[in-house]
């Protein structure tokens, strides 16, 4: 049952990655699919709003998968990802730097507290 459901989704998103994009991508299908299934309702409701911005597909989708759904709608909007936030992507020393990022916040820092530490481009 495993193998079978690694399959399908594996095939699915062959399938997304082989269809051409482009920044204003169509409202649902495939691709709507897979943003709801894996990131929610309202993060799928978004895209079919909105669509990637000037991304492609895969790139934003990955983004969303590994680092979350609010570091990809900034990605969306033009921001990059910040190597912060890669390390919570990694097991084990994720932990680290959630804790750093723990502290941060609850010392107040927003985001433009972070646009003067890291960068416009980032926060």
């Amino acid at each position: 049952m495993n193998k079978t459901m690694v399959t399908l989704i594996a095939a699915a998103l062959l399938l997304a990655i082989a269809t051409p994009h482009t920044s204003t991508a169509q409202a649902g299908g495939a691709e709507g699919f897979f943003t709801g299934c894996c990131f929610g309702l309202r993060v799928g409701a978004d895209y079919n709003d909105m669509g990637t911005g000037d991304r492609e597909f895969m790139p934003w989708f990955l983004v969303g998968a590994c680092l979350g759904p609010r570091a990809q709608l900034d990605y969306r909007e033009g921001k990059d990802f910040h190597w912060r936030e890669i390390g919570r992507a990694v097991p084990y020393v994720g932990g680290v730097f959630m804790i750093w990022d723990g502290i941060d916040i609850a010392g107040g820092k927003g985001r433009a507290d972070l646009q003067t530490a890291y960068g416009e481009n980032y926060y």
